[in-house]
């Protein structure tokens, strides 16, 4: 039986200290894909600053005390930009890990490995935390929303979810107590709740600044039946998995630590034992 614990504990060192060796590289690489910079534009907007650029943006934004309204308008507007649309031409060409879509083994060695036990959420996977979506600086529809309104949600602002025709957006009540509809993806703020939008869908196009926007895509995201809204902050729409990640960001350090301790505690139980076994037995 000591043969076996120390041979499990001695496995459990190294693997703790594997995992110790991954989070330190961790802390020097960047989440962010090299191809995603200022240079970097897609569909609906120009450039993505830098994640220390957007973080800034938002810290003036939440000193400026601003009517809401203007609060929703501008932190949609730095969500807008700070998280890059990728094309599905461009992930079927170069992959998920080439844009971080998959978290990277040095970023959180957990969610890694949930992309291969769960690939349908942790594939292609959209962070709750608003900070790392936009240090990653890339996702869709539902990664820009759910970033939008997690920053919302921690500043008071009541929030939620709408499910459009094969898109995403956010929504968050204004100071009079209407319901905006917040777009960070394509690009518009819209001083109106959805079942007005679904009455007439090119009702919202003036509110939009970006190019991409047509009447008939206004019709095509608008006027469909299964649209629906969800109120809430990020676990409004990914409950279970905006969990899982708070917990894996603070597993990654105590799964190793946890093991390297045992080693050591193991270690120091063998010195006390023998130590005892001389003092009954001295030579």
């Amino acid at each position: 039986m000591g043969n076996k614990l120390k041979l499990l504990v001695s496995v459990g060192a190294a693997i703790g200290l594997m995992l110790l060796a991954i989070n330190v590289v961790g802390l020097f690489l960047p989440l962010r894909s090299p191809e995603i910079n200022e240079s970097y534009s897609d569909f609906a907007r120009r450039g993505t600053p830098s994640l220390n650029d957007s973080l800034n943006m938002l810290k003036l934004l939440s000193a400026n005390h601003v009517p809401k309204s203007e609060f929703l308008k501008e932190a949609t507007r730095i969500f807008h930009y700070g998280i890059a649309h990728i094309p599905k031409e461009d992930i079927e060409k170069n992959g998920f890990d080439y844009y971080r879509m998959r978290v990277p083994l040095w970023e959180n060695y957990i969610l890694y490995l949930l992309s291969y036990l769960k690939p349908d959420t942790y594939r292609d996977y959209e962070f709750c935390s608003y900070q790392k979506a936009l240090e990653r600086g890339t996702g869709r529809c539902g990664q820009q929303s759910l970033a939008l309104v997690d920053y919302l949600h921690r500043n008071d602002i009541e929030t939620g979810f709408i499910r459009l025709g094969g898109h995403a957006i956010a929504t968050a009540k204004a100071e009079d107590g209407t319901w905006y509809m917040l777009d960070p993806d394509y690009g518009g703020v819209i001083p109106f709740g959805l079942e007005q939008a679904e009455a007439e869908p090119a009702s919202v196009i003036p509110y939009y600044w970006g190019p991409a926007i047509t009447t008939n895509n206004m019709y095509l995201l608008f006027g469909k039946e299964q649209n629906a809204i969800r109120y809430g902050g990020p676990e409004a729409r990914f409950g279970r998995a905006c969990k899982i990640e708070r917990a894996s960001y603070a597993l990654k350090w105590a799964i190793p630590a946890l093991l390297i301790l045992l080693w050591l505690a193991y270690q120091v139980r063998q010195h006390i034992y023998a130590k005892h076994q001389t003092n009954i037995h001295p030579r």
